[in-house]
């Protein structure tokens, strides 16, 4: 009985030729793909996985004796020559254009299931800021696991495997970016790293990733980090809004580092580009990025660089948006609504910071994301200050500050606003 110590790609070509076996016939014959066997005839040297081994195993010990002498006779005429000369070996023409022909269109899905995957992760974008981030993750996670199925359970047409792996991109960007709303940032990181590298397989737009990663690191408060990979995820796109959004992030990690400089010149950057962008952006998608987001980031960088003026400014052109009929997205309302009640304090209103953070108390628990509550923490330091400490309203609103964060999704007591 023939045992094989090693199955080569050759050797099961080998086989594949004493068994007087079409491509076709002896990818049936074991029970995989077309696109293998025409693969092992292209590259002999390979050493297929340990199922395979033992599947050509099988198909060895089962051959009738005539086959397995002609194995033997074929193999030993196959060692002996010499490798280089094998492998410049010509094509034969017909056989050979008939197996590329099948391993080209050899596929385990089709177009319109493509498409469809494509549509669904467009829709579920769509969805990030309408529905609280749990039920958008599990849509997010579940439609992942059937990109990734169909990506590992059989051969695709090329076009369709680079497009499997693009839409799994941003569906591990968009994953990243939730888990970082939860507080999960080592996940959101590995999330982060999968989509970057998923986008650089397939030479797609890798801003989406650049995005989801930069934002984990700021909310780990790597700040020089976190403008780097804004800075980089800005050079990697195109004319439009994430290109304004990473601009933005890199005046905001710069800000939140003490870099005024950079802050404002990234800021400066983030608003020409925002001129290209329509008038008004109706979409609710992580990768969209309305007025009313571009004026979060204005806030911010204000009020680290010193300008509560700037902050207000920014607060009520969010407020103007909504007023004209924009789309209204709960947490971008009660970030803006925290900032703006900084602002006030540091310029000694608190008052004015109770009426401005008042209505978005009431926010509930289930849109409470890592963002908001950041804020949050953010003014309760600011209400700490010898100026506001004894006073009663002032005391109050901390307590609501507490009690809000205390069921908050989840809370994150050390996280910065911004």
């Amino acid at each position: 009985m023939d045992v094989m110590a090693s199955w080569t790609a050759g050797r099961a070509d080998t086989l594949r030729q004493a068994l007087r076996m079409s491509n076709e016939a002896f990818a049936g014959h074991l029970g995989i793909a077309v696109r293998t066997v025409a693969y092992w005839r292209q590259r002999p040297e390979i050493v297929p996985r340990p199922v395979m081994q033992e599947i050509l195993d099988v198909a060895l010990a089962q051959a009738s004796e005539p086959a397995r002498t002609q194995f033997r006779l074929l193999l030993a005429e196959r060692q002996n020559r010499p490798a280089r000369l094998e492998s410049l070996a010509p094509l034969s023409a017909l056989d050979d254009i008939a197996d590329l022909t099948a391993w080209i269109t050899a596929t385990n899905t089709s177009d319109e299931a493509v498409g469809h995957i494509a549509h669904a992760a467009v829709g579920i974008a769509d969805l990030h800021t309408q529905l609280p981030p749990r039920d958008v993750l599990a849509e997010v996670v579940q439609l992942h696991r059937t990109a990734q199925s169909l990506l590992r359970s059989g051969p695709q047409r090329l076009r369709q495997t680079r497009e499997l792996l693009r839409i799994d991109g941003d569906l591990l960007a968009h994953a990243a970016v939730l888990l970082g709303d939860l507080g999960q940032d080592q996940a959101a990181g590995r999330h982060g790293d999968a989509a970057l590298l998923c986008m650089s397989e397939t030479e797609a737009s890798q801003a989406n990733a650049w995005y989801a990663l930069a934002k984990t690191a700021r909310w780990q408060h790597r700040y020089a980090q976190a403008a780097d990979l804004a800075r980089q995820g800005y050079e990697h796109s195109q004319p439009g809004p994430m290109r304004v959004q990473l601009a933005s992030y890199e005046a905001n990690s710069a800000a939140l580092l003490g870099d005024r400089t950079r802050a404002r010149t990234a800021l400066v950057r983030a608003e020409k580009a925002a001129q290209a962008l329509p008038a008004r952006d109706t979409s609710g998608s992580p990768w969209a990025f309305p007025a009313e987001r571009q004026a979060i980031f204005a806030l911010s960088v204000a009020l680290h660089t010193g300008d509560p003026l700037g902050a207000l400014r920014a607060a009520e052109r969010a407020d103007d948006g909504w007023a004209s009929g924009d789309r209204h997205i709960p947490g971008t309302w009660a970030q803006i609504r925290v900032g703006a009640a900084i602002a006030c304090l540091l310029q000694d209103s608190l008052d004015g910071a109770i009426e401005q953070v008042t209505p978005m108390l009431t926010l509930a628990p289930e849109y409470r994301i890592a963002t908001v509550t950041g804020w949050l923490t953010d003014l309760d330091k600011h209400l700490t200050r010898k100026r506001f400490a004894a006073i009663t309203a002032a005391v109050s609103l901390r307590q609501q500050i507490s009690d809000f964060n205390a069921v908050a999704l989840p809370p994150q007591p050390g996280r910065k606003a911004g």
